[in-house]
């Protein structure tokens, strides 16, 4: 993957990330579970093209590796928070 579309797709995650936390936050303060299951999709979709992609950058040598790897963290860490949030709020903890 050269520089230019490896940008264009880590700002395409990047996007996709924002509209899956904002469906988040909306799908916890209301009571709509179309946008809960929309966030949890985005979540996992971005979480796994960031790691793919930063697994096969890294593989490559290309610097780009680093950014993916670390957007991943980020989205595994709102992942966690938002299906702890879903936890609390179906009351499974």
């Amino acid at each position: 993957m050269d520089t230019k579309s490896g940008l264009i797709s880590f700002f395409i995650l990047v996007l996709v990330f924002a509209f899956a936390f904002i469906f988040s936050i909306e799908a916890i303060e209301g009571p709509n579970v179309f946008y809960g299951v929309v966030a949890l999709i985005g979540f996992l979709v971005s979480l796994s093209a960031s790691l793919f992609n930063g697994i096969i950058a890294k593989k490559d040598g290309e610097a780009l590796a680093l950014w993916y790897l670390s957007f991943s963290v980020l989205i595994g860490i709102a992942t966690v928070w938002y299906l702890t949030r879903c936890g609390t709020a179906f009351g499974w903890w």
